[in-house]
């Protein structure tokens, strides 16, 4: 049995941080494989899956410029490019317009897939 919780958060300042942060992780990372995949369909014809962008991801996060990514919740990123995935796979079944970059001025979102748990009035995230 799946379940969910969707929930209004009222963090403090320095959660608010925390929560920024991750959301650019993700943000950064639908962008950058957004962009690969596109770039890669238009050389080759063919897009990136799943598992190409995770293997890459891994690669990513080794890279001096990006060590930054290694402070990410990494289920959190792994979700970010199942999403993409998911965005790419109703597209070409034409259920749903082609996936378009992210912006931090319009609304943020996160998944996490496991860990989170509801303690008294909060809830706790994985890190």
């Amino acid at each position: 049995m799946l379940t969910a919780l969707k929930a209004r958060l009222y963090p403090n300042k320095e959660q608010q941080i925390a929560l920024a942060q991750n959301f650019g992780y993700c943000r950064f990372v639908w962008n950058h494989y957004l962009n690969k995949s596109n770039t890669q369909y238009q050389e080759t014809g063919k897009g990136l899956s799943y598992c190409d962008m995770a293997k890459d991801l891994t690669q990513l996060k080794k890279q001096e410029e990006f060590l930054w990514l290694k402070d990410a919740s990494s289920s959190a990123l792994q979700q970010s490019l199942k999403n993409l995935e998911a965005a790419f796979k109703n597209f070409f079944e034409q259920r749903a317009k082609f996936p378009k970059f992210k912006s931090k001025h319009k609304k943020q979102s996160l998944r996490y897939p496991a860990g989170c748990s509801v303690k008294g009035n909060g809830i706790q995230l994985p890190y």
